[in-house]
């Protein structure tokens, strides 16, 4: 049987994401979200940490860390503020995708800037999977990559890319063309101009908006061979799908957390007909499935990012992240909701962060 326990080092580094994101997080949540982006006082602090930068020493990180801690601290952090966790994850994931599919070339180029000790909190990476006419899954990518002459084309759509606008390394889950399932699935990373490639920023988004983000449309984008982070269908690509993935669920369980430790307060402190309502099976029990839906998804969650260390057969890699993800993303959504109406009127308000919470949960899917 497997051992979900951390280790001595990882519960270390889930207590200072655990105290960040009550102590930082959690309190700029609102004014993130008004501001439409991170602060960069608390970018420079999470550098600091080493949080965010997860990459080899030799290249200025702070070390690489396994799945399973990645997914403690973006539980963690989703617990604070999904937003936030989600602005933070989403520039990381552009440079762990030239950490993990990418040649000494491309390290050096596009690694280095993030771990700078300086300027390194001011970086910004992306990250772009899901398209217009499908959500955060390999199977619903289409955007194709074919090979013409001594370079590539690609066409295809992009949504809801954070940090999408401006972003170094811009990197594109794509797949070659006249190709199915894994065997084709390439990261690109785009030119920072490039023909052809129309990027609109979101607006007058419903949640997420702590983390900016927007749209690609690609036509024709040329794109020479060394802008591929190793070959179709290799293993790195593919963990970086399944990185990807795992980082979402582990923000979605923490935002679900979130939900039932505040909704759970309210009702204990919310007195009705002589009583706290959460002696009301109708909230008593909206509580108890909130929180036994979250220790499934938490067990799915560890046991793919426990698999994503032990680096299994890509099919089983993908499928289990993504099973992760979906179970997480969908409970979120519907926790956050049940918060919302445990809390009555007093949920809608801004007084309280769950309405925001639950605008955030809807816009990751």
């Amino acid at each position: 049987m497997i051992d979900f326990s951390p280790t001595v080092e990882q519960e270390e580094i889930r207590q200072l994401a655990r105290s960040l994101a009550s102590d930082r997080l959690r309190p700029e949540g609102r004014s993130a979200e008004r501001r439409g982006d991170i602060s960069a006082e608390l970018m420079r602090m999470l550098a600091q940490t080493g949080l965010t930068t997860p990459f080899s020493e030799d290249l200025g990180g702070s070390g690489p860390l396994e799945a399973v801690t990645y997914v403690l601290i973006a539980e963690e952090l989703g617990f604070g503020d999904g937003g936030l966790a989600m602005n933070i994850f989403g520039s990381m994931l552009g440079p762990l995708a030239v950490a993990l599919a990418g040649n000494e070339r491309q390290l050096e180029q596009y690694i280095y800037p993030f771990c700078d000790a300086q300027e390194g909190a001011k970086e910004r990476g992306s990250l772009a999977i899901a398209e217009r006419t499908g959500g955060y899954s390999v199977a619903e990518i289409s955007t194709a990559l074919r090979r013409d002459s001594d370079y590539y084309l690609i066409n295809g759509t992009k949504r809801a890319v954070i940090h999408g606008a401006q972003s170094c390394p811009r990197v594109v889950l794509a797949r070659l063309a006249d190709t199915t399932g894994k065997d084709g699935l390439c990261a690109v990373i785009l030119p920072a101009q490039a023909e052809g490639l129309q990027i609109t920023p979101d607006g007058q988004k419903l949640g997420l908006l702590a983390a900016p983000s927007a749209s690609y449309a690609l036509k024709d984008v040329i794109v020479t061979p060394d802008a591929l982070l190793g070959e179709p269908g290799n293993a790195g690509v593919l963990r970086v799908a399944a990185l990807s993935a795992l980082l979402r669920a582990g923000v979605a369980c923490g935002m679900v957390r979130a939900a039932l430790e505040y909704a759970g307060h309210y009702a204990e402190e919310r007195i009705a007909f002589g009583r706290p309502i959460v002696s009301y099976q109708g909230i008593a029990f909206l509580l108890a499935e909130m929180a036994m839906k979250l220790d499934a998804a938490h067990l799915l969650l560890w046991q793919a990012a426990a698999e994503w260390d032990r680096v299994p057969a890509p099919e089983t890699l993908l499928r289990d992240a993504e099973a992760a993800q979906y179970q997480a993303v969908k409970l979120a959504k519907a926790a956050t909701i049940d918060a919302v109406q445990i809390m009555g009127g007093a949920g809608f308000m801004q007084d309280h962060p769950v309405e925001m919470w639950m605008r955030n949960a809807a816009a990751m899917e």
